[in-house]
């Protein structure tokens, strides 16, 4: 058998998904390993169909069901600001202009570390509820207020 048949070659015969709840698949079993996890989170590429894992000179397309990055925690309060942690293992500080409310799904804007974009990141349940605990009803909808600022998340 070639190299390039060979299936215990990263990429070969394997189906890669990245769920709407930022889980990774492995021909739909759950990939556990914390290692793999992180390193295919941190290799991250667009490609024509969409995305890939880059690892050496290794390559998989994958199928993302939702966003790239997942925001899997996050420190501060409303009147400083917020640090939010990612999948891929970054501390950003969150943008509180770039937030997006759609009901049961919260988003952000994040720079993606290796192409210059940027791209969404969804805030996993504790995140989301987190931060979500600190929404108020006013005449125009839902807002929160960060940094002094005023961010309308739904409109009434």
């Amino acid at each position: 058998m070639s190299a390039n048949m060979d299936p215990s070659i990263f990429g070969i015969f394997e189906d890669l998904i990245l769920t709407k709840n930022g889980i990774w698949l492995s021909n739909g079993e759950p990939i556990t390993h914390e290692k793999t996890i992180a390193a295919f989170s941190k290799n991250l590429f667009r490609c024509p169909e969409g995305f890939e894992i880059r690892l050496g000179k290794e390559h998989k397309v994958i199928h993302v069901e939702d966003t790239l990055y997942f925001i899997i925690g996050m420190e501060g309060d409303p009147e400083l600001g917020y640090t939010i942690r990612l999948n891929d293992g970054r501390a950003l500080e969150l943008d509180p202009s770039t937030l997006q409310y759609k009901p049961g799904r919260l988003t952000c804007k994040v720079p993606h570390p290796n192409e210059g974009t940027q791209e969404e990141a969804k805030f996993l349940t504790q995140s989301y509820y987190e931060l979500l605990r600190f929404l108020e009803k006013t005449p125009e909808g839902f807002e929160i207020k960060i940094e002094g600022k005023r961010i309308l998340l739904s409109k009434e």
